[in-house]
């Protein structure tokens, strides 16, 4: 059958969400979506392509046999991508995913290499950014915009950060696993993938059958060093502080108060001493699993080095306010919470104060173990809301509140604004406070309501 796509005049404007929708767009309807479409939208539309099995009664409809099954492939065409042309790269784990991708991004931009990025901080085409992402991991056709874009500037490095749901739901399906990068893996995600195993299954299924050129790996995670062997192949490096016979092996020499970590790299291409102000040990992973792809595309491995002193943390990552004692950070799952609560509890020098939520309508179980993390290393605890949708605020912060046992500490406050007004009232100026959840975040989720808010314009609101 001919290419329905190449009769169209324009090669930016076939959309499948039809929000989106503009005059003279191509609507693709995927798995019935043209249902969803207003009379209005219709008529805006040059095209609505359904698949032949679907009835729906619209204008300037074209009917294609087995469209969810071809799009795809025609898309290719139409857009007219050579896949065989890009180095693409993708960032998974369950957390440091949008930091290694930004650490990456800043030592790209200063070595004057193009690339294009895709995450949960949007989708940029080198430093500039063209799109808000509504998912860590983009759709099908919005890739393939990305690529056709690339393709016209000449851009061969592509970034995705990676989802286990993006994976599962085979987002990425027909692109090339030409480079990967795992994190570390922890519990997350377990209301949609329902198991742990499940989860790990999803992340495990990005690099099964793919011939990937660089498999970079954090060596000291549990679960990814136990699946070493069976998951990854000989092109893995392997990056650790504990292990020194992994191919990247890392040892810190000191923190400074100011955040500016030193320490040593011995490295397949040398050893390389620096410091660079990114906080944390754990950053220091993301750091380093993001060198082998960098000296594939750049084969200098003095020019990474001497770009991480300028490196800055991305928004919502562990990020100091104008209020320095004032940390607010995207963690939302156990492991995160966990690493950044650690690192802040051994910078403290009087109380560690939290403020944190868990999101409703997602997994359930990890909330009496944020509450148990919470317990552990903060001496006041601020319990408030995170996203509730449409679940009971009150039941989520119960939930949190089981893996509390030092109830003299605890202050439930779900009205967020207050939550963080409190907490700064009664910061001490040698104590700090961690504001965990939202990090980049801008809108609350009450209901089906997206209201505007942010952490960071709260801080401001009580600190000006």
């Amino acid at each position: 059958m001919k290419n329905p796509f190449l009769e169209f005049s324009s090669n930016e404007n076939v959309v499948t969400n039809s929000k989106y929708l503009k005059k003279n767009d191509v609507f693709l309807s995927l798995k019935g979506g043209a249902k969803y479409l207003t009379a209005d939208q219709a008529n805006l539309a040059k095209y609505v392509l359904l698949d032949s099995s679907e009835t729906i009664d619209l204008p300037n409809v074209i009917k294609i046999k087995d469209l969810n099954s071809t799009y795809l492939e025609w898309i290719d065409e139409y857009f007219d991508i050579d896949h065989s042309y890009f180095d693409n790269l993708f960032i998974t784990g369950t957390n440091g995913k949008t930091s290694t991708l930004s650490f990456l991004s800043q030592i790209f931009k200063s070595n004057h290499i193009k690339y294009a990025s895709s995450g949960t901080l949007g989708t940029f085409i080198n430093d500039k950014k063209i799109f808000n992402n509504e998912l860590t991991t983009e759709e099908p056709v919005f890739i393939r915009n990305l690529m056709s874009k690339c393709f016209r500037l000449s851009i061969k490095n592509i970034i995705f950060e990676a989802s286990s749901i993006g994976v599962d739901k085979n987002r990425l399906r027909g692109l090339k696993i030409d480079h990967a990068i795992f994190t570390n893996i922890s519990r997350d995600h377990l209301d949609y993938h329902g198991s742990l195993k499940k989860y790990i299954d999803a992340k495990f299924k990005l690099v099964s059958n793919s011939k990937a050129i660089t498999v970079a790996v954090n060596f000291d995670d549990e679960v990814i060093s136990k699946h070493l062997k069976k998951m990854f192949s000989k092109e893995t490096f392997t990056i650790s502080s504990k292990n020194s016979k992994s191919d990247i092996f890392f040892r810190v020499l000191k923190f400074y108060e100011d955040g500016n970590i030193k320490f040593l790299a011995e490295t397949p291409w040398g050893k390389f001493q620096a410091a660079s102000k990114i906080e944390s040990k754990f950053n220091l992973y993301n750091l380093f699993l993001s060198l082998p792809y960098f000296q594939y595309v750049n084969n200098d491995c003095e020019n990474f080095f001497a770009q991480v002193e300028s490196l800055s943390l991305p928004y919502g990552r562990l990020n100091k306010t104008e209020k320095e004692n004032i940390y607010i950070d995207y963690a939302h799952s156990p492991k995160a919470l966990e690493s950044v609560c650690k690192y802040l509890y051994k910078k403290k020098k009087n109380k560690l104060i939290i403020v944190f939520g868990a999101g409703g309508e997602r997994d359930e179980g990890k909330r009496r173990q944020m509450g148990e993390i919470a317990d552990k290393y903060c001496e006041k605890i601020y319990v408030t809301s995170d996203n509730p949708r449409n679940e009971d605020p009150r039941k989520i912060a119960d939930m949190i509140l089981d893996g509390i046992k030092g109830t003299e500490k605890i202050c439930v406050e779900l009205d967020r604004s207050c939550a963080i007004k409190n907490a700064i009232h009664e910061l001490g100026e040698e104590d700090i406070l961690l504001i965990a959840g939202k990090g980049h975040e801008k809108k609350q989720i009450i209901g089906d309501e997206y209201l505007d808010f942010s952490d960071f314009e709260e801080v401001k609101k009580c600190t000006a």
